[in-house]
């Protein structure tokens, strides 16, 4: 994960970054969605996790506790080292259960040296748990995003996923066991909407206030 920026105490992040058209991941041109570039840092990426407050009314906290973990230097992708390495400079991750054994959602932050590197990533369709899984359509969400659904497997029930690139981090959110929350995919839109709009706050070097409660 990325290197911790300089910048005023507190922002989480440092750069500039004018706003452009945002754009689904087949090139149709939407909403304008401001899209800097600027890295995030470790304090940065743990303000743009939502906590349980920023949850809707019942959700509790899942098995993964929220948390902000470095990628090694050693591990990380460079100029000259691009195989059995790691694009980003750090993840953050948490997990929230719905009410009443209703699925759960599962949040990855990926912060970036920079947007290039960030849109390239996103752009390469890698994504954790997508094999097997197929194009869900959705509406837009930040400077890029895309929706799958994976069906049931014998090791796993139906889930539906949305990564979302926004600046120079990216976020990938399951929500796992779909089959027992008819409204699944409005509720991930609403959450994917809430954390595209905290790491976008973030990286203008404002505090989060989004939520999805």
């Amino acid at each position: 994960m990325l290197m911790v920026l300089g910048g005023s105490a507190g922002c989480g992040g440092e750069g500039t970054g004018a706003p452009e058209a945002a754009r689904s991941k087949g090139g149709a041109q939407r909403e304008t969605f401001p899209d800097p570039d600027v890295r995030l840092d470790a304090e940065g990426l743990r303000k743009a996790l939502p906590d349980l407050q920023d949850m809707p009314i019942g959700w509790k906290i899942g098995v993964t506790p929220l948390s902000v973990r470095e990628v090694p230097p050693a591990k990380r992708c460079t100029d000259g080292n691009t195989r059995n390495c790691l694009p980003w400079s750090r993840r953050g991750s948490v997990q929230y259960k719905a009410p009443g054994d209703t699925g759960s959602v599962h949040i990855d932050l990926f912060a970036f040296h920079d947007r290039t590197t960030a849109g390239t990533d996103f752009k390469s369709g890698t994504r954790p748990g997508s094999y097997g899984s197929r194009p869900m359509s959705m509406p837009p969400v930040g400077n890029e995003s895309e929706a799958h659904a994976l069906p049931r497997a014998p090791y796993a029930s139906p889930s539906l996923s949305i990564t979302v690139r926004v600046g120079t981090a990216m976020a990938h959110m399951v929500y796992q066991d779909a089959d027992k929350q008819p409204d699944s995919a409005k509720i991930l839109l609403s959450l994917a909407r809430m954390q595209a709009k905290r790491l976008l706050e973030v990286e203008q070097g404002r505090t989060p206030t989004a939520t999805a409660g």
